[in-house]
């Protein structure tokens, strides 16, 4: 009896270990199924969404090491499971080469937006950026009262447009301010609108900070310590999802009702797999990182146990700050720069813009 027991062990092995295999693929499979749908259509799609997706790999490890103990066959499923983490799952831009496309001299233009947190972390970080990478046009969130110091020096010879937390600067003529609402009244929520003045090119510029997540994910956060509070903290978050796209719906009414080339730039506070940054899309706006740029492309990292920045210095795991243009412009580079001046890593963006 005791022989044929031991006889069947493989065999069960081997049925568990299928079944947890297929499992794992199914899940990853439903993941990206609620992104590619509108993840923050449903509470625990819009808190995946703030997490770092490689925590998905976790159970690749146990797997693997089963698989190769018991049913090498799994090895190859495991592999393409692992990839597909990596890539779809964890926003992995790649491109094919491909023959450069002709820019005309005078249509180019390099763009930088940053949420540079009032300064607090490194101001002459951040001028040091602006230095090295020779920006045209630089777009600022968080910005208030930064302008009276070094920042302000730096500009002294651009053209400024600034309003409340928001700057923008460019080596172009600039129209006057245009602040705009989008949140409910009394809640302060706007975004400023400006016109840049590229050669023969009018181009309508919008610097956005949308609603942050922080408010939702803290009450996530404390009801792990209150059980009873988690119905009301799962409100809570979703009221701050709705809210932020909210705000992203009436951003894109604006950018509907602009007849030319456009940029929109700054901190979404959202993915890109998020409604808020699909209804831009949705605008006819396209994201210079997934056209222009190469790999993660992360700008944040939000450490939701403890409320830190991150679980090591330097880590980001979430592409919420977004440069996104009409179609009359072309991303032919895009890459995110260090956290020296912030925790938010500025972006950047070599753009061609088709002629008038």
């Amino acid at each position: 009896m005791i022989s044929v027991l031991k006889s069947s062990l493989p065999g069960k092995r081997h049925v568990w270990l299928s079944g947890l295999i297929i499992t794992y693929g199914v899940f990853l499979a439903l993941i990206t199924v609620l992104n590619r749908s509108g993840a923050d259509r449903w509470w625990i799609g819009a808190f995946n969404l703030y997490l770092p997706q490689a925590i998905w790999l976790a159970p690749l490890l146990p797997l693997t090491f089963l698989s190769l103990r018991f049913a090498r066959r799994w090895v190859w499923a495991l592999g393409i499971c692992g990839a597909w983490v990596c890539g779809p799952i964890m926003g992995f831009c790649w491109r094919l080469p491909e023959q450069p496309k002709p820019v005309a001299v005078g249509t180019t233009l390099r763009l930088m937006t940053c949420n540079i947190k009032s300064g607090r972390r490194d101001i002459e970080a951040l001028i040091s950026d602006i230095v090295r990478y020779k920006p045209d046009l630089v777009f600022l969130q968080d910005a208030g009262n930064v302008m009276s110091g070094p920042l302000g020096d730096r500009f002294r010879d651009w053209h400024v447009c600034s309003d409340g937390q928001y700057v923008i600067a460019s080596r172009w003529p600039l129209a006057k301010a245009d602040v705009r609402l989008i949140s409910h009244p009394g809640e302060g929520g706007y975004v400023l609108r400006t016109v840049l003045q590229f050669g023969p090119t009018p181009i309508s510029l919008y610097n956005v900070h949308l609603l942050t997540p922080r408010e939702g994910l803290n009450a996530m956060r404390y009801a792990r310590k209150q059980p009873g509070r988690f119905t009301e903290a799962v409100q809570d978050f979703q009221d701050n999802v709705e809210r932020r796209l909210l705000q992203a719906g009436r951003v894109s009414d604006f950018i509907r009702q602009e007849r030319g080339a456009t940029i929109l730039a700054g901190d979404l506070n959202s993915p890109d797999e998020s409604l808020a940054c699909k209804s831009l899309r949705d605008a006819n706006l396209h994201d210079a990182f997934a056209e222009g740029g190469r790999g993660y492309g992360y700008t944040y990292g939000y450490f939701l146990l403890h409320g830190r920045i991150s679980w090591w210095p330097g880590a980001s795991w979430m592409r919420i700050d977004h440069i996104m243009l009409s179609p009359q412009i072309r991303s032919i580079g895009c890459w995110t720069g260090t956290d020296r001046a912030s925790d938010h890593r500025p972006v950047y963006a070599d753009l061609a813009v088709s002629a008038p």
